[in-house]
């Protein structure tokens, strides 16, 4: 019965979800199926799948702050996010949570004595959401600063907009959204009737979703290209040949793909360093 319950209210949610992101625009017609199939298997599997929503609704409305501002910064594809982008930001929080469901059941409290796999698996959960979060509100409002970044491998002074370019403001939005998610984690492990301490969660989702953000960035200003279309005043991922100045990056990642590498490196981080923190 329990898991029937689990069951529909997994398609709710993700119907919902889905639809909602499809009539907004936030999602294209195949994205809305990814976030459909994500969001179903992600709250059947427990309810630290509602993480995955906190992400979610917190992201697209940053994502859509200023928008027209953010466009005269940046050259991108609009907000509508397709199945690439929905998947790149969720399919190891759910390889993640069909292991612990597959091998160790039902969700438990953080408690390294009693559970070590669990708990080292929520811990991954929660840093995989923590990165996910901290980088969107750092790249979505970060940006929006008065000051242009430096580029966090050199240094240097960059157009906003640039991958791998940091700020006090974007980094104070990282720090935001790993507390985020932390204490999101806390509410739902407390609703769920398990023992959680929201500092430890708290603490813990800023230091991932931080560490996160900036291994993020370290991979954008590297391995993604970033240019400068002196045409149009705008950071570009493509060249534009003769309008295009060329301002970091080796052409190796796409967007989407330094967001996957991130979270999936910091999920493993989250792993192992989760026994120091939850004591």
């Amino acid at each position: 019965m329990e898991l029937l319950k689990q069951t529909f209210l997994a398609f709710a949610i993700a119907s919902l979800m889905a639809w909602r992101g499809y009539k907004r625009k936030s999602l294209s017609s195949n994205g809305a199926m990814a976030a459909w199939l994500v969001g179903f298997c992600s709250i059947f599997c427990g309810m630290r799948g509602f993480l995955l929503l906190l992400f979610y609704l917190i992201g697209t409305k940053a994502t859509k702050y200023k928008a027209t501002l953010k466009a005269q910064l940046e050259d991108t594809e609009g907000s509508c996010r397709g199945p690439g982008q929905v998947l790149a930001c969720s399919i190891i929080g759910i390889l993640i949570q069909t292991i612990h469901f597959i091998y160790c059941g039902k969700e438990r409290a953080i408690d390294f004595e009693e559970s070590p796999l669990a708990s080292s698996l929520a811990c991954a959960l929660i840093a995989h959401h923590a990165t996910n979060l901290a980088d969107t509100l750092s790249s979505e409002l970060g940006i929006l600063s008065k000051s242009d970044p430096i580029l966090i491998t050199s240094l240097r002074r960059v157009p906003r907009g640039t991958n791998g370019g940091i700020s006090l403001t974007g980094l104070g939005c990282s720090v935001l959204g790993g507390s985020l998610i932390g204490f999101g984690a806390y509410l739902i492990d407390t609703l769920s009737g398990l023992d959680a301490n929201p500092l430890t969660h708290v603490l813990f989702g800023i230091l991932l979703g931080t560490t996160g953000s900036i291994i993020d960035s370290v991979l954008g200003a590297t391995l993604q290209v970033t240019y400068f279309d002196e045409e149009k005043k705008v950071i570009s991922s493509i060249s534009a040949k003769e309008n295009a100045k060329w301002i970091a990056g080796m052409d190796t990642l796409s967007n989407t793909q330094v967001n996957l590498v991130s979270v999936m490196i910091t999920s493993a981080i989250g792993f192992y360093v989760g026994p120091l923190l939850f004591r």
